[in-house]
C-alpha cells in the first residue's frame, strides 16, 4: 500500500452531451482540460459518473483518447468493463492500442458473477492487457456482483492486476479489502466524504466524482494530506461539497457545472432532473463560484 505521500485525486469526470442527446467531445475535452488546471492528479474515465453504460463502444474510445491528450497515459486509468467478458476484452485492446496504460474494468455486471467466473473473468482481461495494468472496479451497487475481501485478496495474486477502485461503501467495507489485499496492491476508492481519512488510512487515492463541481477544494485536501498537513479542517467543507452534489448525482454534478459556467449537457441516461432544493444547495454551497480557465 501506499502512504499519504503517495495518495492521489483521481476525478470521475462527466460525459457531455449536447441536448439532442449526442455525445459533445469536444466539450468533454474542455472539461478534461479545465480539471488538469485545477490540479486534479489524473482522470479515471468513463466511468459510472460518465454514464459508460450509456455509451457506444466508439464512443468509450473517443472520450478515452480525449483523456489521453489531456492528462498522457501515466495519469488516465481507461475504463474497459462491459457486462460481458467479450466486450471488455474487445475495449481493452482498443483503448492500449490508442495508447492507454493504465486499465479498469467493472466486474461483469446485471448478472452477477461467482467466485470463479470473476477469477476466470479477469485472468482472460489481464491477458490481453498484457503490458497495462489493469484494476478491477467494485461496484455491488451497481453491478450485482459482490467481492468480499477475501476474494479481492485472491483475484490480487493474479499477474497484471495492479489494484482495484471500490465504489458505493463505506469506510468500514473499504477498511476490510485494505487489510485483506496484500501489500503493494493499490486500492482507490470512491468515497469521496472519507478523503482524509482514507489518505490516513493508507489508500492510493480517492476517485472523486464530485471533484468534477467542486475540484479546487477536493485538489486542496488531497495535497495537504500528501505533503502531511492536517486537512480535518477540511472536512465541513468536503462535507457540504458531497451533499451539495446529492453525492454524485449526475443530473445535479452537471448542473453544478453549468453554474460554473462549463458547458456539461444533459444526462443521457434516465434519471429524474435535479429538485429545486438540490439547485439552491449548489448556490448555497460557500465555495461555489464561476470556473476559472483559460479553455
Amino acid at each position: 500500500m501506499t502512504t499519504a505521500a503517495g495518495f492521489r485525486l483521481i476525478a470521475a469526470p462527466v460525459t457531455v452531451f449536447g441536448d439532442d442527446g449526442e455525445l459533445d467531445l469536444g466539450a468533454t475535452r474542455t472539461l478534461f482540460g479545465w480539471l488538469r488546471e485545477c490540479g486534479v492528479d489524473g482522470l479515471f474515465t468513463p466511468g459510472t459518473t460518465g454514464e459508460f453504460t450509456a455509451l457506444e463502444d466508439g464512443e468509450r474510445l473517443a472520450v478515452i483518447e480525449a483523456a489521453l491528450e489531456e492528462f498522457g497515459p501515466d495519469d488516465v486509468i481507461a475504463h474497459v468493463g462491459g457486462a460481458t467478458t467479450r466486450q471488455t476484452l474487445r475495449l481493452a485492446r482498443a483503448a492500449q492500442q490508442a495508447g492507454a496504460r493504465r486499465l479498469a474494468a467493472i466486474t461483469p455486471y446485471y448478472f452477477p458473477a461467482g467466485e470463479e467466473a470473476l477469477l476466470e473473468h479477469v485472468k482472460r482481461v489481464t491477458d490481453a492487457s498484457a503490458g497495462a495494468s489493469v484494476y478491477l472496479y467494485v461496484f455491488p451497487a451497481r453491478a450485482g456482483t459482490t467481492v468480499a475481501p477475501e476474494a479481492l485478496a485472491r483475484l490480487a495474486t493474479v499477474p497484471g492486476l495492479v489494484g482495484a477502485k471500490i465504489s458505493g461503501l463505506s469506510f468500514a467495507a473499504n477498511e476490510a479489502y485494505r487489510e485483506a489485499v496484500p501489500t503493494g496492491f493499490d486500492l482507490f476508492s470512491g468515497n469521496d466524504l472519507d478523503l482524509v481519512r482514507l489518505a490516513e488510512a493508507g489508500f492510493a487515492g480517492v476517485v472523486s466524482g464530485v471533484s468534477n463541481v467542486f475540484p479546487e477544494l477536493f485538489v486542496k485536501a488531497a495535497r495537504a494530506v500528501a505533503a502531511g498537513r492536517g486537512a480535518e479542517e477540511l472536512q465541513p467543507q468536503l462535507d457540504a461539497a458531497v451533499a451539495a452534489t446529492g453525492v454524485a448525482d449526475i443530473g445535479v454534478l452537471k448542473a453544478g457545472l453549468t453554474r460554473r459556467g462549463l458547458a456539461a449537457g444533459i444526462p443521457r441516461i434516465s434519471i429524474d432532473p435535479p429538485t429545486r432544493q438540490q439547485l439552491a444547495a449548489l448556490e448555497d454551497t460557500a465555495q461555489f463560484e464561476p470556473a476559472r480557465h483559460s479553455l
